[in-house]
């Protein structure tokens, strides 16, 4: 049986719901996001067409985006059986299939905060990244 469904019939389908979308976003923009810059990473830069320090800068921006939009369109299936596990942790070790009467409003409410806290600590960190690239662009320009 899916957990969304057993969410989706109980009094507290929308904190579930809400849990179950920041909990994919996390985990897809976590994974992606890793997978992605490892590639970036791992390959050179081009013989021609490569746009020099700008390209440099704004990569990360253009990689953030593409991570989300890959995270909105499959984060979803790779991230259900960590979901069942996070939640039956959260439901006193319950079983899954049961756990819409054991997760509390409150308790999903507390994980959608830290996870969307969470969020907000990797792109600060981002932020903080382009723009101390931007600064170094400013005194090499």
């Amino acid at each position: 049986m899916n957990v969304n469904t057993l969410t989706s019939t109980s009094g507290t389908a929308a904190p579930q719901g809400q849990l179950r979308e920041k909990f994919d976003q996390f985990v897809g923009e976590s994974m992606f996001g890793q997978m992605l810059k490892s590639m970036r990473e791992s390959v050179g830069k081009p013989a021609y067409f490569h746009g020099g320090r700008a390209e440099e800068v704004f990569q990360s921006q253009l990689d953030q985006l593409l991570v989300e939009k890959i995270s909105d369109a499959s984060a979803e299936q790779i991230s259900q059986p960590m979901f069942e596990l996070f939640t039956a942790n959260m439901g006193n070790r319950q079983e899954a299939s049961e756990l819409s009467s054991f997760v509390s409003e409150d308790e999903a409410q507390q994980a959608i905060q830290q996870l969307g806290s969470l969020q907000q600590q990797n792109k600060s960190q981002d932020s903080a990244t382009n723009s101390a690239a931007l600064s170094q662009l400013d005194v090499s320009i």
